[in-house]
């Protein structure tokens, strides 16, 4: 499936040769916010399912925001067109996204990596996505699953709230390596 990183059915091409300010500017002006390092490139679309096969490569992959992180827009789940769901994390915590981008198109250029989540890592995504007590407490192992870490990220549409803005330097528990033998000590 070849689809360019902003070709948008309802608005047209955005890239414009090697101009990218001007395609950036008309993104802009079509609905598009840019969060991060977001650049108008033209490439070709990954699908989520093949995510793995990229590990470490520059890629891009286009879907609809499914989750946010709903503390501070820290990360977000994105489905692609095919059905597929990737956990989006943003590049050294250095920007979020609006806590209410879900169900908004999204395009976004990083690098997919696999990684493995503890069990405190796994319960503290579910804490974030407003998870039910039941549903956190099901979480009884590690697990290990691609994560996509983006550098820049398009959201689509207006009404979206400023994204939440750190006043000190932070770390996230997601950044932690996840313990080899985690058990569930609860």
């Amino acid at each position: 499936r070849l689809t360019s990183i902003l070709v948008f059915a309802a608005t047209g091409v955005l890239l414009a040769g090697c101009d990218g300010s001007r395609a950036t500017n008309q993104a802009l002006g079509d609905g598009w916010n840019a969060y991060g390092d977001a650049r108008t490139v033209e490439r070709t679309s990954v699908p989520v399912a093949v995510l793995a096969d990229s590990e470490g490569a520059p890629v891009v992959v286009e879907g609809w925001v499914t989750e946010v992180c709903a503390v501070k827009g820290c990360w977000m789940r994105v489905q692609d067109d095919d059905g597929d769901v990737v956990l989006v994390r943003f590049k050294d915590y250095g920007f979020f996204v609006p806590r209410n981008a879900r169900g908004r198109r999204t395009v976004i250029h990083g690098i997919p990596q696999v990684r493995t989540f503890s069990i405190a890592q796994r319960r503290h995504l579910l804490e974030d996505g407003n998870a039910s007590a039941e549903e956190i407490a099901r979480v009884d192992g590690p697990t290990t699953e691609v994560v996509f870490l983006a550098d820049g990220a398009w959201v689509q549409g207006g009404g979206l709230e400023p994204p939440y803005a750190r006043v000190v330097e932070e770390d996230c528990p997601l950044d932690e390596p996840a313990p080899e033998d985690d058990v569930d000590a609860g």
